[in-house]
């Protein structure tokens, strides 16, 4: 399994380390990816409760594993930024001490030539965080017309 270090570790500890420091704390983490992040606030927090939420089957399959030391701590949930209120209810949270966002395409998915995100290696070109939804990067590249894909590059990919 990866044990990816995320490298703003420390400075997430100390950020959050305030707000999560009492009883019956809980943190939400809304990119939970290998885990990384996760792991060390449970580790520093030992009544910390932490609700995991990733788009991604695999990520969270492999976070599963690398988090399961802290039973009934974890709650994950194969969801979307939008979907929060909803992860929240389904674990029953009624209030949360502490969120993170860490926004941005993940070491697994950079790492994985079959997933399609990095020009580095020969692989079909996908890109999608979740691989069972939508179209392929390939796709969109290969069939939508000159003006959408104009389009598409001006009101997501920040390109004027």
């Amino acid at each position: 399994m990866p044990t990816h270090v995320p490298v703003l570790r420390d400075r997430v500890l100390a950020l959050l380390a305030p707000a999560l420091g009492g009883p019956d704390a809980v943190a939400v983490d809304t990119t939970l990816g290998l885990g990384g992040h996760a792991s060390a606030l449970l580790a520093a927090h030992p009544e910390l409760r932490l609700i995991g939420i990733d788009r991604d089957p695999e990520a969270l399959r492999l976070a599963g594993e690398r988090l399961a030391p802290f039973g009934s701590r974890v709650s994950l949930h194969r969801a979307v930024y939008d979907e929060l209120p909803g992860v929240l209810a389904a674990a029953g949270a009624t209030r949360v001490d502490g969120v993170l966002f860490d926004l941005g395409v993940s070491s697994l998915q950079l790492d994985e030539a079959r997933r399609g995100f990095s020009y580095a290696q020969d692989a079909p070109l996908d890109m999608r965080m979740d691989p069972s939804a939508g179209l392929t990067a390939e796709q969109v590249v290969n069939t939508y017309a000159a003006g959408d894909l104009a389009r598409v590059l001006r009101e997501y990919g920040e390109e004027r």
